[in-house]
């Protein structure tokens, strides 16, 4: 099915723009744009770098050092995911966002509730040494969880075969709770059935799969298992090859 281009430099020129996709394999912000690259089906280049040992070539091209970038034809280049996701929803007919501007609002509000818990899954994952922190962490992820409940009822959850942006960014924010579980023998989807059922929806759709390698869990276990933190002291008693993830279930 040929692309719809909403650009005029590209109708004069006749030619879509050649982009490059720079990012990491794990990284939830880059998964965000894969799958709008892939919902959309718009080619474009990838190359993944190591966020320890990032090359110079790439440190020249981004103004802050993080992925994802994207180069577009060569010579232009945008950071932070949600601009890059914005300019791939301006340049094609992409429906990321409602139409209505107070629903296209709401989901943009509860997008940064969810960033608040990727970014509280960061701490567990970088700076917390005890199970005391990692309790108060979990804390203030179940708060999070409970006014996205609120707010997400049974009709509003993932419908249909394309994927909002919200579902897109609660993809990757919902992604990684299986590790986590799996590793402090927690559910963090307990009292939280809607969010489960979503969560397995979400994690079920080709393009929210196909966002990240197959490997995925074992190579995150592995990302994580050699940090300092306690969440990494837990997941070293647990062999990488026994980890195997599908669906969000209860923790026995």
């Amino acid at each position: 099915m040929p692309v719809l281009v909403h650009s005029n430099s590209a109708q004069r020129t006749g030619s879509l723009p050649s982009y490059h996709l720079i990012g990491h394999r794990l990284c939830p912000y880059v998964q965000r744009v894969a799958m709008v690259f892939s919902q959309n089906t718009i080619a474009h280049k990838r190359t993944d770098i190591e966020l320890d040992t990032k090359p110079d070539w790439f440190l020249e091209l981004s103004p802050t050092g993080n992925v994802p970038l994207l180069v577009i034809n060569g010579d232009k280049s945008l950071f932070e995911s949600a601009a890059i996701c914005q300019y791939l929803q301006d340049m094609y007919w992409t429906k990321l966002f409602p139409v209505d501007a107070y629903d296209r609002a709401f989901q943009q509000g509860v997008i940064a509730i969810g960033d608040k818990i990727l970014s509280l899954t960061a701490n567990m994952i970088y700076r917390d040494l005890s199970e005391n922190m990692v309790d108060a962490t979990l804390h203030q992820i179940h708060t999070q969880m409970s006014i996205i409940s609120v707010l997400m009822t049974p009709d509003s959850v993932a419908k249909g075969q394309d994927l909002s942006m919200l579902d897109m960014v609660f993809a990757t924010v919902f992604r990684p709770f299986a590790l986590i579980s799996a590793g402090l023998n927690r559910d963090l989807f307990a009292g939280f059935p809607t969010l489960r059922r979503w969560s397995n929806q979400l994690a079920a759709h080709q393009t929210v799969r196909t966002a990240v390698p197959a490997t995925y869990y074992q190579e995150m276990h592995a990302f994580i298992a050699c940090k300092d933190g306690y969440l990494a002291k837990r997941l070293r008693a647990i062999p990488h090859q026994d980890l195997t993830f599908g669906v969000n279930r209860p923790v026995m």
